[in-house]
This record gives structure tokens, C-alpha cells and sequence, in this order.
């Protein structure tokens, strides 16, 4: 059984190959987290900060999903395998 690493975040785990598009939506992720964090110890923050930080989070994650989904619908249909 393989463990979990790091670079599973960012390599297609059939083909090991570099995802791009994993690579800079976790360094998006990453360096708004960073900021998020900064700004709240700096004592900068207020309500606003933390809706606008988790609306692009989950909002983000959930447009990913949906469309993902969305093509393995239509590979499936079509007869693709990616």
C-alpha cells in the first residue's frame, strides 16, 4: 500500500505525470491562505475578510468538482478515457 505525499497534491496519480492546473490552484490556495493568515495576525481583519476568504475556498472547490464532473460525464458518453 503506497502512503501519501506531498507531490500527490500535484501528479495525476495513472500516469505520475505533472498536473499544471493542481500545481497553481494549491499555490493559489497556499498564498491566499498565507495572506489570509498574515492580515488576521496583523489584527487587520474583520467579517468581511473571513466571508470573501472562505466564499473563494469553497467556492472554488465546488466549481472544480462540478466540472470535473461534468467531463467525466462526457467522456463517458463519448467513450473517452483520460
Amino acid at each position: 500500500m503506497r502512503t501519501w505525499a506531498f507531490i500527490d497534491l500535484v501528479v495525476d496519480h495513472k500516469t505520475g505525470k505533472l498536473r499544471e492546473t493542481s500545481l497553481w490552484s494549491n499555490i493559489g490556495k497556499a498564498a491566499m491562505t498565507w495572506a489570509f493568515i498574515y492580515t488576521v495576525y496583523a489584527k487587520q481583519s474583520s467579517e468581511w475578510l473571513w466571508a470573501a476568504y472562505g466564499g473563494v475556498v469553497v467556492l472554488h472547490e465546488t466549481a472544480s468538482r462540478f466540472f470535473n464532473q461534468k467531463q467525466q460525464a462526457l467522456d463517458k458518453q463519448n467513450g473517452t478515457t483520460s
